[in-house]
């Protein structure tokens, strides 16, 4: 009888270390843009908006946490 329930045992701690490695595989991962030369930039910002100013240029990003969004406007050409 014990070895029978330390057999169980055994077996549902083996499917569960088995799922935890299998797991990853299966989550959602953010894909990354290509790595390429461009110019300076900054990124400023607070809350749900920020600014990015790459060159002589800015956009407005704002982030919509009610739809799960992001919204990029721009570019517009700063003035010297």
């Amino acid at each position: 009888m014990r070895t029978r329930v330390s057999n169980a045992l055994l077996f549902i701690v083996a499917v569960l270390l088995a799922a935890n490695l299998v797991q990853p595989l299966f989550q959602t991962v953010p894909a990354h843009a290509d790595d390429h030369e461009g110019g300076d930039m900054a990124l400023t910002g607070s809350g749900a908006s920020a600014f990015l100013v790459k060159g002589s240029q800015v956009y407005y990003i704002k982030f919509e946490t009610q739809f799960e969004s992001i919204r990029i406007y721009g570019p517009e050409e700063i003035e010297n």
